[in-house]
């Protein structure tokens, strides 16, 4: 072969072999870059690790540490969405185009302590997000109305094609997240964060090879989505209470509830340990109610100690090691349960006799109201669905499940929610209910 030919071959082999090293290397930098955001946004989720139960070393003698043990341990908390710093603390936009050798010495300092807890690898992803990942916020959202700054375009073609196949037109299909336009109205840098570097844990795409041109006209679109609407998420949520298993057709858990009385009268049928009603009741007293005697005692107390309290706080709550419910319900679906618990409760007391299950209510007015909202399925009498009860019966028998209902609509089922309307007219449907035949 002749001799000038293997030169050139070899020349070239050395140029096509540095081009694709360089683009590998470049390649995986972006990788890092958007695994970094990630990490920083919540490395415990990304990672799919237990929460830190210890407080981070910065903050644990703060006078104003959060009572949330780890949530200081995410980036975030400190360092804020725009990367300037919050609550005091600084940011990190002076590490921007830094070595990321020079940022993971400052993670694994006494300060930051991440380095017992995060891997050579994960710690370098984020010293490339800190030094190439950070974008100005300020240019792309306007400070005073946290709207996107003028001249960005909506960019609605590039969302319904790369996003609506998961997230729905609506942004309201996936569960595990609050509605897209709820995010991004209320919170638009955590929004653009995750546009540009996907979210912790999931399978969301990172889009930041498309530019924060590009980005920031996605946040606007999102702007321009619906927000979940309250009554629908709050009949939803007494659904959930109601049986959630039944409401997400969800497999049950084969094993019983852990806080469940062992020898309560249903600790063998595990599925029934699991619902929220179970141990709270139908009146939401719990043992100061009408499940404070008979086969569904527990003597567990009830949820009405919690009706106005934030949905974020009843959330925490709802994950906690007692109740478990983080395991078995996505995000969206604790957010409605959660609503429920805060302003769908209803004082049964002033309209039920404990005692006598009679109910408080002017059967007359309500009968134009049951023959045309519920006759149509449940017929005149109550009996017209064969796999329930009739409706004279479990007005009789559980007047306040049957007011729960009405109020909430039965899981999974057409029936509708009639919360909306007045509460005396409800009862007066529960009070007409109790006329009705209870026999087949």
């Amino acid at each position: 072969m002749n001799r000038w030919f293997i030169v050139l071959l070899v020349s070239i082999t050395g140029i096509l072999f540095f081009g694709v090293t360089t683009t590998a290397t470049a390649q995986a930098d972006a990788n890092a870059v958007v695994r970094g955001g990630r990490l920083y946004d919540n490395w415990y989720r990304e990672l799919h690790l237990q929460p830190p139960r210890s407080p981070h070393p910065l903050l644990a003698k703060r006078p104003d540490a959060a009572s949330d043990i780890a949530e200081p341990w995410r980036c975030t908390s400190c360092h804020g969405w725009d990367y300037r710093g919050i609550n005091g603390m600084p940011g990190i936009e002076r590490y921007q185009g830094a070595d990321p050798e020079v940022v993971v010495t400052i993670l694994t300092s006494a300060g930051h302590a991440y380095g017992d807890i995060l891997r050579p690898e994960e710690l370098l992803a984020l010293g490339h997000f800190v030094s190439a990942g950070q974008v100005d916020m300020a240019a792309l959202i306007q400070s005073g109305t946290a709207d996107t700054a003028p001249g960005v375009a909506s960019h609605e073609d590039r969302f319904a094609t790369i996003c609506a196949g998961c997230h729905g037109h609506s942004g309201k299909r996936v569960r595990e997240v609050p509605p897209l336009g709820e995010v991004a109205r209320d919170r638009p840098r955590e929004a653009l964060h995750m546009i540009l570097n996907g979210h912790p844990g999931g399978n969301m795409p990172p889009l930041r090879v498309l530019g924060t041109t590009n980005a920031a006209g996605m946040l606007a679109y999102l702007r321009q989505l619906p927000a979940q609407n309250l009554a629908a998420s709050i009949v939803r949520g007494g659904r959930l209470y109601d049986n959630w298993q039944q409401e997400l057709q969800a497999l049950p858990p084969p094993v019983p509830h852990p806080a469940y009385p062992t020898d309560a009268g249903y600790a063998e049928d595990a599925p029934r340990t699991w619902r929220c009603k179970e141990c709270h009741g139908w009146d939401y007293r719990g043992r100061d109610g009408s499940y404070g005697s008979g086969p569904h005692a527990t003597g567990i107390t009830g949820i009405q100690v919690y009706a106005g309290s934030r949905p974020e706080v009843i959330i925490e709550l709802l994950r906690n090691p007692t109740h478990r419910y983080g395991a078995v319900l996505k995000y969206g679906d604790l957010v409605d349960l959660a609503r429920f618990i805060s302003m769908g409760q209803l004082d049964m007391d002033t309209m039920i006799e404990r005692e006598t299950r009679r109910v408080q209510g002017d059967a007359a007015r309500a009968t134009d109201y049951f023959g045309t909202i519920c006759a149509t399925c449940h017929g005149r009498d109550g009996r017209g669905i064969m796999n329930t009860v009739p409706l004279g019966r479990l007005a009789k028998e559980s007047p306040w499940e049957a007011l729960h209902k009405i109020r909430n609509g039965h899981p999974n089922e057409p029936m509708p929610a009639l919360q909306v309307l007045d509460d005396q007219l409800l009862v007066d449907i529960l009070a007409y209910l109790q006329t009705l035949p209870e026999g087949r």
